[in-house]
């Protein structure tokens, strides 16, 4: 029997190691996780840390430090909600690389769908919502 575990990881390291590739080439300035939150932002914009983090599937820890260092690049901007939280903003600068953002993910969704026939992906997403949901 195949090692379930090994292969999903492998299939997430990959489609991670490719996006990585196509950030570095379009020269964003923004690494991985940060693209994730980034795309969180651009779905609901003024989102609390916790808030990208169950959106995206990231612990609080790897939210705070992407956050910290879109911040620092002038991506987003945070506002205090209280002494523990942070509601998370798109900067002018943020917005300016959604476009670019939008069409990289669009692009990669296109690529991974390509790869299956409509069976196997309905097949894959019942499949992986079964694994997360369970």
């Amino acid at each position: 029997m195949p090692n379930l575990g090994c292969l999903l990881g492998t299939a997430y390291q990959t489609l991670s190691g490719r996006l990585a590739h196509t950030l570095a080439r379009e020269r964003l300035g923004i690494t991985v996780p940060e693209y994730l939150i980034l795309r969180a932002l651009f779905t609901r914009d003024g989102m609390q840390q916790c808030e990208i983090g169950e959106m995206i599937g990231k612990d609080k820890g790897s939210i705070c430090r992407g956050v910290k260092s879109l911040e620092s690049k002038g991506f987003v901007r945070t506002v205090a909600v209280s002494h523990k939280c942070l509601r998370v903003y798109l900067s002018a600068k943020g917005m300016d690389i959604k476009p670019a953002v939008m069409k990289i993910a669009a692009d990669k969704h296109s690529a991974l769908v390509s790869l299956l026939t409509e069976n196997e992906l309905a097949a894959l997403e019942s499949a992986l919502k079964k694994i997360i949901f369970n």
